[in-house]
Formats: C-alpha cells, sequence, structure tokens
C-alpha cells in the first residue's frame, strides 16, 4: 500500500517547496500583490494602507503571512493591505527605494505618498498590529463635547461643508476615520456623543434611517444640518478588535 503510494507522496513532496516559495499569500487572499506600477497608483490614493516588503524564502515572512492576512481581514478593506515581492528581479529597485533592509518590513502610508511611510517595530502578531495599525490612521476628526460647541466649530470655518457623526459611543468607529483621512481636503470632518439622541431629537429631522448614529451634513456657510440617509450612515458602527 505504501509502494502504491509512493510515486504521489514523491510528486507532493516535489511540487509543494515550488508552491509554497511563489508566493506567500493565495490567489484570492485579502492581502494583494504589488509590483513596482501597481505600487505607484496605490500611493497616488489618498488614503491609509500597509505594505510588507517581504521575500518567499524568508521564514519570518512566512510565519507573518497568516498574521498579516488576519489583519487584513479585521480592516475589511477599509484599511488595504498589500505586499511587495522583493525577491522579484523588477521589484527590487522599489524596494530599496523604499529602504528595505531586512524581511519583513511592514510600512503603514498614512496618505498614500503625501506623507512619509511609519514603519512597524512591533510584535508580528496580527492583535499587535492591529492596534498599532488603528493608532495611526490620521483623520482631523474634530471631537465636539458640548451642543453648543457644533455650531461655533461649524461657523468658524464656513468656506467648508461639515460632516458630524452623532455617535452613540464614545469612540469614534474606523469607517469614519477612513473617510475622514481620504477626504479631509474637501470638507471638515467632526464627532459628536449624543447619547440617548438627545441632540439629534432637537433637531426636529425626519429620519427613515434605522440606524443609532447619524450623520449630519453642513454646507458651507450653512447652520442648518441635513441628515444623511446613505449606506456610510449605517455601517458607522464601532470595531475595534
Amino acid at each position: 500500500m505504501l509502494f502504491a503510494r509512493l510515486p504521489i507522496l514523491l510528486l507532493t513532496a516535489v511540487l509543494l517547496p515550488s508552491f509554497v516559495e511563489a508566493g506567500l499569500f493565495y490567489k484570492n487572499s485579502s492581502v494583494k500583490m504589488l509590483d513596482a506600477k501597481s505600487f505607484k497608483k496605490v500611493m497616488r490614493e489618498n488614503q491609509t494602507s500597509i505594505v510588507a516588503f517581504v521575500a518567499p524564502w524568508c521564514g519570518h515572512c512566512r510565519n507573518l503571512a497568516p498574521e498579516y492576512e488576519k489583519v487584513a481581514k479585521s480592516f475589511n478593506s477599509l484599511v488595504p493591505l498589500y505586499a511587495v515581492d522583493c525577491d522579484a528581479e523588477a521589484n527590487k529597485p522599489l524596494c530599496g527605494q523604499q529602504g528595505v533592509q531586512g524581511f519583513p518590513t511592514v510600512k503603514l502610508f498614512p496618505r498614500g505618498s503625501q506623507a512619509p511611510p511609519i514603519e512597524y517595530r512591533g510584535e508580528r502578531a496580527s492583535k499587535a498590529l492591529f492596534s498599532w495599525a488603528m493608532g495611526q490612521i490620521p483623520h482631523g476628526i474634530r471631537r465636539l463635547k458640548a451642543k453648543s460647541d457644533i455650531t461655533k466649530w461649524v461657523e468658524q470655518s464656513s468656506d467648508k461643508p461639515h460632516a458630524i457623526l452623532l455617535n452613540t459611543s464614545t469612540k469614534i468607529p474606523l469607517l469614519w476615520k477612513v473617510i475622514a483621512n481620504k477626504y479631509s481636503h474637501r470638507m471638515k470632518f467632526g464627532s459628536f456623543h449624543d447619547e440617548g439622541g438627545s441632540y439629534f431629537g432637537s433637531l426636529e429631522l425626519e429620519d427613515n434611517s434605522k440606524s443609532d448614529n447619524k450623520v449630519l451634513f453642513f454646507a458651507p456657510g450653512s447652520a442648518d444640518p441635513v441628515l444623511y440617509e446613505g449606506e456610510y450612515a449605517a455601517r458607522c458602527t464601532v470595531d475595534h478588535r
């Protein structure tokens, strides 16, 4: 029986190393591979992303891969995770430009190419990496502590529209941080802990949404809010894993 299976075992032994060395992430992985061209494209986008510079033969990279995959799934595309194979000849200039001297090197790019990257030097575990990345997302969201602060804040910068999240939690949701980071050049973003919905109730706005969190928009120069009822308002729930 063993001899009958021997050809299959030998074939597996031959093919398995080449399969592993071909890449650290599966084809349908939440982690997307980048080359020099696609890296530039990602950097042109005004958003936070994380890039791991790796080599398939690197044992530390292989240990990081499943943890890195977990982080990608936790962020659920809100903060995309990428990897660059620095062992590929075409990618070596890119890895050199990024100052990669060892593997794996993980960097968070706060706003694409518009801000310097931040290198991760912590534990190579999904929980540690996720917590670190959460704290590195720039957003410029103004925390409004009192109802009177909302009016003052809107009047201070009347040249831009304002968007305020009326939040049922004291924590700012990841989605709101990501949106604020990406569109901070277009509008001002704020967050107000509207406990019990008392502030929203005082506005007497018609509400057809089923979300506890509300998003208000103030047009430039206007102190009259408009309720936003799109998908982002419904998805603004806190998720700090």
